[in-house]
């Protein structure tokens, strides 16, 4: 797998891709690692430096940074994390009500942003309740996100993403 950058006209990082094959482009270049970190730098040619933008310039991450769809999301658990999942949202216990209200909040959501706090904090809360494995919750958020896992309409400028925070069940 092969790690690119997609560059604007203005020679600023704008996606973040992994790819099986080569990508043969003037707008894309191959980088040694997926780091969401270049997102908004400035990319210079002559030295195959990434720089920061300076103060106030405006040089602002991609609005699909981090951004999957709903479906996308789901499917980066198991189909055994998922059963568990849902296992653990029947009854009429605290715990079982607070997950669905977590699965809710997800088929609500216009799309699941992975780097926002509430969605991390509620996937971590899912591998602190044992209903994901441990090591689990980083490997769900921090994937790398693919071009099929983009949400529809992102470009339209509707950002409205997953806004939950699932307390860990007490035991």
């Amino acid at each position: 797998m092969r790690n690119y950058a997609q560059i604007s006209a203005e020679g600023i990082v704008v996606g973040l891709t992994v790819a099986a094959r080569d990508i043969d482009h003037e707008a894309v270049i191959e980088v040694p690692e997926y780091d969401l970190s270049l997102l908004g730098k400035r990319y210079t040619p002559a030295t195959g430096e990434f720089v920061a933008p300076p103060e106030g310039s405006g040089g602002a991450v991609p609005p699909h940074a981090g951004k999957v769809s709903r479906l996308a999301f789901l499917s980066r658990f198991t189909d055994d994390e998922a059963i568990d999942i849902d296992l653990a949202s029947i009854g009429a216990t605290r715990e079982a009500a607070t997950v669905r209200r977590y699965l809710s909040k997800v088929q609500a959501a216009q799309f699941i942003d992975l780097q926002d706090a509430d969605t991390r904090a509620g996937v971590q809360a899912l591998e602190a309740a044992g209903l994901i494995a441990a090591g689990r919750a980083t490997a769900i958020l921090d994937a790398p996100v693919q071009v099929l896992e983009l949400p529809d309409g992102l470009a339209a400028g509707r950002p409205m993403g997953i806004a939950s925070v699932l307390a860990t069940p007490s035991a």
